[in-house]
């Protein structure tokens, strides 16, 4: 049994490479502490990696590896000056391995486990033109440079495929740029990769006669099936809120399930589950269940009730404990 333990720890210890951050930027560091013109006035610079064991030999102006940290929006709060570089800098300023958590049209956010130490999240902000889609729960790597105090992502690669290059055992894979992503499957409706085949046609697709050109008397009538005017397509995302008391309760929705007495947030339910906060409650948990909601990896729905009660409810309940204990430690 230790034997097969031990080999389950080894298969799962190498799903995949250790991740990092890591910022490469001019600056001089003394015994006063590392400046950089490129750094936000006023941030904290602390001193660590060989910098701190060795330092003598990495004082003095030139490029130094940087590990930062941001905020959720992106911003730079503190980095840590790691080393000197001893040869000239080639590639890009910003280079970052993870997991990504969440993405949106301004942002990633993308976890970060190192070999030693914590897991920490770090958010970059999408450059400009950087609108491709990614793939949430995928490891990545991503290229970038700091612009007015913020780390920004320009490109990015899957980060299996890019460790498998790095070590020559295939050719470097497309980068995920600008609009397009040439690894995601089923191309979201853009056009196949050059010698990749296009995707089979539906039986029920290649019946459906296409549409007829609009006539000289203007475009054709919508047909019967058309929704009528003011009915909403449904939600087809993991997440339904409902929101008291713009919409009216849905049928059976009613209240949480009670919380033992004097306890004001909490698991409870027999299936599906609640983690459910009390109003007394919202000032101070709410802002960090909102903060985590994103990471949680199941189907899960958001609930406010008309006495200010809300709750996330979700049916896998050791997902949820775990979850909960996250938010729990911040």
């Amino acid at each position: 049994m230790e034997e097969v333990r031990e080999e389950r720890k080894e298969k799962t210890g190498a799903r995949h490479p250790a991740h990092q951050a890591t910022l490469f930027l001019e600056g001089r560091l003394g015994e006063e502490g590392f400046h950089s013109p490129r750094l936000p006035r006023g941030l904290r610079a602390a001193v660590a990696g060989y910098a701190l064991s060795q330092p003598e030999e990495h004082r003095g102006e030139g490029v130094f590896t940087l590990w930062p940290r941001t905020d959720e929006e992106g911003r730079l709060t503190e980095v840590q000056v790691a080393l000197k570089l001893k040869r000239p800098m080639e590639g890009p300023e910003l280079v970052v391995h993870g997991i990504l958590l969440h993405a949106d049209g301004r942002r990633f956010v993308v976890l970060v486990q190192p070999k030693s130490g914590e897991a920490f999240r770090l958010v970059l902000g999408r450059a400009r033109g950087f609108t491709a889609f990614l793939e949430p729960r995928k490891a990545y790597r991503f290229e970038g440079a700091l612009r007015g105090g913020r780390l920004l992502a320009e490109r990015a690669f899957p980060l299996g495929k890019w460790v498998l290059a790095r070590k020559g055992e295939r050719p470097l894979p497309e980068p995920i740029e600008g609009d397009r992503n040439p690894h995601l499957e089923g191309r979201r409706g853009k056009e196949p990769a050059p010698g990749e085949a296009k995707p089979k046609e539906r039986p029920e697709e290649a019946q459906r006669p296409a549409p007829a050109p609009p006539g000289p008397e203007g475009p054709p009538k919508p047909s019967k099936e058309a929704r009528p005017p003011g009915e909403r397509r449904p939600r087809r995302d993991p997440v339904r809120v409902w929101r008291a008391p713009e919409e009216e309760a849905p049928g059976g929705l009613g209240l949480p399930p009670p919380l033992p007495k004097g306890q004001v947030m909490g698991l409870v339910g027999e299936g599906p589950y609640y983690l459910v906060l009390r109003p007394e409650a919202l000032d101070l948990w709410w802002p960090r269940v909102e903060r985590f909601l994103p990471e949680f990896p199941r189907k899960y729905e958001v609930r406010w009730y008309p006495d200010g009660s809300r709750a996330v409810v979700a049916w896998d309940l050791e997902a949820l404990k775990v979850w909960y204990k996250r938010v729990l430690r911040g």
